[in-house]
């Protein structure tokens, strides 16, 4: 089920929308102006965006701009609803990244028809992970490759989610792919914070994460995300579960067992001049990597033992 955030200032209209998105299935955050509708693109994580052109504070074009230069929010499909269409103000919301236009005021078969468009193609894109819209396996190739073919030195993070099939068992795919979404926004979170610009995350899939980093900050990078993700997951369990510290449920072989309470396994692949000739060697040894942090009982990173920090 889509989550939608209908960011408008005019408050029949966003009960319109919502009555509207709700009777097909959509989940409705609302926001009334431009810079709670900016709050809420954070902290709702929407999977498409109804913006309002004219808004008191902040209008959605600014809202836009803000939503497109913050790898954040990016990739978060936008449907602009507007009083007027002309050609000048179509073209300003393209330029700045806007997926579609709505005018208001709106039908309700167009404006389903829209929203379902824009989430396809979305769910298409070979760049884009449809759960989290960071970007896919072809993406994280070429830019893996780019780095190798400039004999730059960088490290690859390969980051894992211990435990998460069982919880996904337990507690079904819709808290699972909530996880999934809270794992995504620490790791960009804190790529953001303690990287730089020309770092890049992907979602290789389910719940297997890569970020392409300096080496120099591997250390600064694994233990902010392996702090925050030990401290937000914990709000995904039932009380009683984190009393007992583990989960019941069936393992591979169809038995009941204990499963600890999810933690974060990260591997980091360091490339050294002529060290690694191409991504499938990166892939593997980060592979290995995140396999031996896998196997602690909490949430730890091991960096290739041919590397000094």
């Amino acid at each position: 089920m889509a989550k939608i955030l209908i960011v408008d200032d005019e408050e029949e209209l966003r009960q319109m929308m919502r009555d509207t998105l709700e009777l097909a299935n959509y989940e409705v955050a609302e926001a009334k102006d431009g810079e709670e509708g900016l709050a809420k693109a954070y902290s709702e994580a929407p999977d498409a965006i109804l913006l309002d052109v004219s808004m008191p504070k902040m209008d959605g074009y600014e809202v836009v701009t803000k939503l497109r230069s913050d790898v954040l929010t990016h990739n978060i499909p936008t449907i602009m609803l507007t009083v007027r269409a002309s050609e000048k103000d179509e073209i300003k919301g393209l330029s700045l990244g806007v997926d579609d236009y709505i005018i208001k005021p709106f039908n309700a078969m167009l404006l389903l028809a829209r929203m379902k468009a824009v989430l396809e193609r979305t769910s298409r894109s070979t760049q884009v992970n449809p759960l989290t819209l960071l970007p896919g396996n072809a993406a994280i190739i070429r830019e893996i490759q780019l780095r190798l073919d400039r004999n730059r030195l960088f490290a690859v993070l390969y980051a894992d989610i211990s435990n998460f099939k069982a919880y996904n068992d337990c507690y079904g795919f819709k808290n699972g792919d909530d996880v999934i979404k809270l794992c995504s926004r620490i790791i960009l979170q804190e790529v953001r914070m303690h990287g730089s610009d020309s770092d890049f995350v992907g979602h290789i899939g389910g719940d297997d994460f890569i970020a392409i980093i300096s080496s120099e900050k591997i250390q600064s990078v694994c233990s902010s995300i392996i702090a925050k993700f030990d401290n937000q997951v914990r709000k995904f369990y039932r009380d009683d579960d984190l009393v007992h510290g583990y989960i019941m449920t069936k393992n591979r072989a169809g038995k009941e067992q204990k499963f600890p309470i999810m933690t974060i396994a990260i591997g980091a692949a360091v490339q050294e001049t002529g060290k690694y000739k191409h991504v499938g060697e990166i892939s593997t040894a980060g592979t290995e990597l995140k396999n031996m942090a896998k196997k602690a009982n909490e949430s730890t990173y091991v960096v290739d033992r041919r590397h000094t920090l």
